[in-house]
Order: C-alpha cells, then structure tokens, then sequence
C-alpha cells in the first residue's frame, strides 16, 4: 500500500466517523423537537379543554343578569355559542398538528386512529356543551318573567353540566394528561440515549482511529528507521550497501530504498574510478614536484636576501613610527594639560573668592583689634577662617577631581546631612546669586544620604552657578532659583534644582553632561563642570538628569540612595 492509500484510508475513516455522529446527532435533535412539538400540542389541548370548562358558571351568572333586568337571553346563548366555536377550533387545531407529528414520526397506524377518535370526543364534547346552553336558556327563558332565577335552579343547572360536560371534559383532560406524562417520559429516554450516544460514538471513533494510525505508522517508522541507517552509512563512506532490508514494504519507500541502493553502487564505482586516476596524478605530480623542488630551492635562496634588505628598511621605518607616535602623545598630553588648566580657574574662582573674603575680613577685624576679642568677635573670627578652610578644602578636592576626572577616587562615603550642604552651598554662591535672582531651600525633614560632603557641596554648588549664570542680572523679583528635597521613592533621595533662567536648546540636552561641552562664549566657560558633576553623582550610586524649556527654565534632579545607616534606625524593632 502506497502513503497516499494509507493517508486516504486515515481520511476515509475519519470522514466516516464524522458523518455517523452528523446523522446521529440530526436524528436525535429531529425526534426531541418533534416530541417538543407534541408535548406543546397536548399542553393547548388541555387549556383549551380548561377553557371549555370554564364558561359554564359565567354562561348561568349572564343569564341570571338578564332575567334579573327582564333582557332576552338569546344574546346571552349566542355569545356562549361563539366562544365555544373559537375554544373548539384551537381544540382541533391542536389535534391536528398533534396528528400530523405522529404521522411525520412515522407511529403506528392505531395510534393515528386513536388520535381520530379523540378528535371525534372532542367534538362531542363541543356539541354536548353547546346543547347544554341552549337547555340552560330555554329552562330560564320559560320560567314566568315575574320569577327571579333563584341560586338553586342555577346550582342545578351548574350541576347538571358537571356530571355530563363537565365528567367528559375531565375525562378528557386526564387522558391528555396521562399521554404528556407518557411522552415526557419518552422524550426523557431520547435524553439519556443522545447522552449516551455523544460520549460512546467519539470514544469508539478515537479508539479506531488510533488503532488505524497505529497500523499505518508503524511500518512507516520502521522503514523510515531502516533507510535513516542505510543513509547514515552511506555518509559516513560505507558504499557496499548491496542488499535492500526484506523488512521494506514494495511501495513508495520500496522504490526509495531501491534508489538509494543504485546510488551507493554507482558511488561505490565513482569512488573507485576516482581512486585510480588520483593514483596515477600523484605519480605524475610526484615528477613535476622533484623539478619544481629544484627550482624552488634557487627562489628561496633569491628572496631571503630580498626580505633581508626589506627587514632592514622596515626596522629603521618602524623606529620613525615609534618616535613620531611619542611625539603625539606628548602633544595631546599638552593640550589636555591646557584645557585642564582652563578648567580648574574656572572651577576654584568662586571658592578662592571666598577664601579670600574671609581672610580680609579677619585680617581687617585683627588689624584694628586692640586689646582682647570679645567673644562675640572670636566666634565671628573663627567661623570665619573655618569657612575659609571649608573654601580650601573645596579647591582642593576640585583640583582632585579634574585631575582624575577619567577615574575613580577612594572618597570617603558616608551618611551626609543633604539639607547641611545645601545651605553651604548656597551660602558659597550667595555672590552669583543676589544679583539675578531670589534663592529658596526648601531641603529639610529628608533622610541622610550615603556620600561624600565635599564632593556633593561641589555638585550643587556648580548647579546653583549655572542656574544663576542662566539668569540675566537686575531682574531680582523676577527669577528665582529653588532648591527642593524630596523622598522620591522608598529609600532615595531627590534633589531639584530649579530656575527660571533662558533654558536650554533641546538639541543641546543630549550633550551638556560630555566633557569641554559648553553653550557659553569662548573664554567664559570650558565645559567641565556638569562633566564633573555628573561623574561625582555616578560615582556616589546616584543619577543626574535635566529638563528644560527655553524661555522658561531648567530644572536639573539629584537622586542619591538613602544612607543604610539612617534605614536601619527608622526601621521598627523586630518582634
């Protein structure tokens, strides 16, 4: 059997198997909905028989009204008349397609003459009614006109339509109902079989359609398996494959291991060909090689005096190289050198101006001290020159920082007052500021984070520099620059740096944090500062970002990490 034959056996049953469930599954939906349709006849019968019943009190309460007013009661009987004619039509009407449904259910021809049979009862049941009434009227009619109808002629009157249309039309009802108990009943039964029917159709068709792919597959995989191993050895250079495995079925793969049979022979045949003709090149190479060997042996004798003279001049160009290649390193070492220069006269000229204002002002005091300070002026005097120390120490580690601007430093890190530093950094650039612009901190009530005082004085008192160089002079009340700390996220710290000064070019945000990048005119500004600002805040486990607007402002965020220290004692002792 071919692969094709045995994939359409496979769709084959598979078809076969969906088309019995399709036909099982319409049957069974077909045979409730006509046991529905049944059941909903026999439910209108029996209203309708209900309704029957009920017209005979109000029938005798009409007619005792007319006899009460002195009416005719003819109108009274034809009224009756009407409604039972239209109560006995959807009676019949129900009949019939009751009728009808057992005859599309192809029952037994009695069951359809039981059902004519109940038609005829039925009708009777309509007649009996309706010569009940005309009795009904004919008996009230005659009683002398000056007699009420009294409630015992009409209590007779309702009794007797009781033991007679009435018994017949119960009868008939209980029989109705009897018969919906019975399809109900089998309506139940068709339930539990399409139940039944949809779990054991799809178990029975996986079964058989597993044991089909079984059958088909296994071969398969057997053969498969034999002609993968004779492929593997014809890889591998085995081609005395002469003999087909008896195992292969003679079908498609039959043909295919055939082929691959006479493939392996004639490789086997080309191989040996090959074989010979490489033996009989190697002998004549062998010939061609013991005269080029010869010839050989005179070139490398010609080229190794040739690329001795060549190695000479190399060695001596390769000294040339070295010596100019130092020379350019020197070069670029003296203008990194210059611009280096640049840059820390640009960085320590705010701190030396404030060490330089503290000594005057404490030589002064001193020069036109006579006798003994009060204390008032020692304290003065001595938070002076601390301050001035301060200074220093700031020139010094800002030296230290463009120095090793490209490497890091062994600063000593620790928990750090960030509202402290703010207000000396504030109080350092005081002289850039009160000229431009109001300058309001708002740092207090935030953690203490983990860095270096110095370094991190240095970072805002850049910040506040270039905010307040942002900032035209004169417009005092105009501008402000605003320093806030905030506890962004749980355990870091922000720190805004805010000014309302020209802002910066959006094509410029990208570049202000590279080192020598600077938007200030040529000779004011060397570019190092946010260069050194953003390495402190990188080194320090922080990070530095800006937005700006031009027209209205910069606003630069330091965030730095929490202190450990400072974690551990707001966080609650352990139970």
């Amino acid at each position: 059997m071919t692969i094709r034959a045995r994939i359409l056996l496979v769709a084959g049953v598979a078809v076969t198997l969906v088309c019995l469930m399709a036909l099982l599954l319409y049957s069974g939906a077909r045979r409730g909905q006509r046991l529905r349709q049944q059941l909903v006849s026999i439910q209108k019968q029996i209203d309708s028989l209900e309704r029957l019943h009920s017209f005979a009190w109000p029938f005798l309460n009409q007619l005792a009204q007319a006899r009460q007013i002195r009416e005719d009661t003819g109108p009274v009987l034809r009224e009756m008349t009407a409604a039972v004619e239209v109560a006995s039509a959807r009676l019949m009407e129900g009949q019939t397609l009751e009728l009808k449904g057992r005859v599309l259910a192809g029952v037994d021809w009695s069951e359809v003459v039981a059902e004519q049979q109940e038609q005829q009862a039925q009708q009777e049941i309509r007649q009996m009614l309706l010569d009940w009434a005309a009795l009904a009227e004919r008996r009230v009619r005659e009683l002398p006109s000056s007699v009420p109808l009294e409630p015992q002629v009409e209590w007779l009157l309702y009794s007797e339509f009781e033991q007679t249309v009435g018994q017949r039309i119960v009868e008939a009802q209980d029989k109705e109902r009897a018969e919906a108990a019975s399809l109900e009943a089998l309506l139940d039964d068709h339930v539990w079989q399409a139940r039944w029917v949809a779990v054991f159709v799809p178990t029975f068709g996986l079964l058989l359609m597993g044991l089909v792919t079984a059958a088909i597959l296994a071969p398969l995989r057997r053969s498969l398996l034999e002609l993968t191993d004779v492929a593997r050895r014809i890889g591998q250079g085995d081609f005395d494959i002469d003999v087909i495995p008896s195992s292969v079925p003679p079908d498609d793969l039959g043909m295919l291991s055939h082929a691959i049979g006479r493939m392996a022979r004639e490789l086997r045949e080309s191989l040996e060909e090959k074989q010979r003709m490489i033996r009989a090149e190697a002998e004549s190479s062998e010939r061609e090689a013991l005269r080029y060997q010869a010839l050989l042996e005179d070139t490398v004798r010609a080229r190794t005096a040739e690329l001795a003279e060549a190695n000479t001049r190399l060695r001596e160009s390769l000294q040339e190289l070295q010596s100019t290649q130092e020379q350019l390193l020197s070069a670029d070492r003296l203008a990194s050198v210059g611009r280096l220069a640049a840059g820390v006269g640009h960085e320590i000229n705010n701190p030396l101006a404030f060490i330089l204002s503290n000594l005057r002002y404490a030589h002064q005091e001193l020069n036109e001290l006579s006798g003994a300070p009060s204390e008032e002026l020692r304290q003065e005097l001595i938070s002076a020159l601390a301050e001035a120390s301060e200074g220093a120490e700031r020139v010094r580690l800002i030296v230290q920082d463009l120095k090793t601007l490209a490497r890091p430093d062994d600063v000593a890190l620790g928990p750090v007052n960030v509202a402290a530093v703010v207000r000396s950094a504030v109080k350092m650039a005081r002289h850039e500021t009160r000229d431009r612009a109001l300058l309001v901190e708002e740092c207090e009530g935030v953690p203490p984070v983990h860095a270096n005082a110095a370094r991190l004085g240095q970072v805002f008192l850049n910040l506040l520099i270039n905010a307040a160089h942002a900032i035209e002079p004169g417009r005092v009340r105009e501008n402000e620059i605003r320093v806030v700390a905030r506890v962004s996220v749980p355990g870091q710290v922000t720190v805004e740096v805010r000014d309302t000064g020209a802002g910066i070019p959006p094509e410029h945000l990208r570049r202000i944090f590279d080192p020598f990048f600077t938007t200030k005119p040529v000779g004011v500004g060397t570019g190092l500062g946010l260069s050194v600002c953003h390495r402190i805040i990188t080194s320090l486990g922080g990070d530095i970002r800006v937005e700006s607007e031009p027209g209205r402002g910069t606003c630069f965020f330091v965030s730095l990490p929490v202190s450990a220290d400072s974690q551990e004692s707001a966080s609650p002792p352990a139970a």
